[in-house]
């Protein structure tokens, strides 16, 4: 589950609350799985940024993991 909470600031700034839950958090893996969904989140809002502030929409990301 993920909540995305948008807070304005005023009229040119808003402060963006990711929280994702649903985590094992005895999972091995836990740190990575946390880091790589931070990562991906990053990137995600540094597009819409790009998108909002500068009409970019052609965004292509190279961060799939093999």
């Amino acid at each position: 589950m993920v909540a995305i909470t948008l807070t304005e600031l005023d009229h040119s700034s808003t402060i963006i609350e990711v929280n994702e839950e649903g985590f094992n958090e005895n999972d091995e893996e836990l740190i990575s799985k946390l880091v790589d969904n931070k990562e991906g989140w990053v990137f995600m809002l540094t597009c819409l940024k790009g998108y909002l502030e500068f009409g970019v929409r052609n965004l292509r990301g190279g961060l799939v993991k093999e």
